[in-house]
């Protein structure tokens, strides 16, 4: 009978790879932002400002993912068609998800840091 960490350890490496790297593009975007609010509008306001924008990134990094995921396959076979290129096939589809999958956890990472802000 096969051990159960190796069975679970396969599957659950990829999903930490991309979680840890979507947490360093959430912790990036974060920092610019408070940066910028600190810069333009002071300490006073900066857990409510920093709050919002977050909360608007991480719904348009939502929506990105979404939009890459869902439109992946139409664009490609419109890339095909207009401009001659090469045919869509599942090693395109596999990419478009990956990077889908990467909006997708940093859109979600965003807004649970902009609540996990707003509740300071």
């Amino acid at each position: 009978m096969p051990r159960v960490t190796t069975i679970i350890m396969p599957a659950v490496k990829p999903v930490l790879e991309v979680f840890a790297s979507c947490l360093i593009y959430s912790l990036v975007v974060a920092l610019i932002d408070f940066v910028l609010i600190f810069f333009f509008r002071g300490l006073g306001q900066i857990a409510s400002s920093l709050s919002f924008v977050m909360l608007a990134e991480g719904g348009v990094a939502l929506t990105v993912g979404g939009v890459v995921s869902f439109f992946s396959p139409l664009a490609g076979k419109m890339e095909e068609v207009i401009f001659h290129s090469a045919p869509w096939n599942a090693s395109r589809q596999k990419d478009a998800e990956k990077q889908a999958r990467v909006w997708i956890v940093t859109g979600i990472i965003l807004v649970f840091a902009a609540l996990l802000v707003s509740t300071l």
